[in-house]
């Protein structure tokens, strides 16, 4: 999945207008609750092979930072 492609989920997700998120984004600009935050998770494990633990997500500020936990070596 390219980076595109996960801003264009992570958009769905966080119920913001397709093409509208930058890695700038703030997550306090966008629907980033429990629900968004359980449906990243799932889009990390099967959609990437990705797992890490909710509680991690906590100090997750910007669209950046869902970036980054998708792409931990990038």
């Amino acid at each position: 999945m390219t980076q595109d492609e996960l801003l264009t989920e992570l958009a769905d997700i966080l119920n913001a207008p397709a093409g509208s998120l930058t890695p700038e984004t703030p997550l306090d600009t966008v629907t980033w609750d429990s629900m968004a935050l359980l449906a990243f998770l799932a889009l990390l494990r099967f959609r990437l092979g990705q797992v890490i633990p909710g509680a991690s997500c906590a100090n997750f500020r910007t669209v950046g930072d869902l970036i980054r936990a998708a792409y931990p070596s990038a």
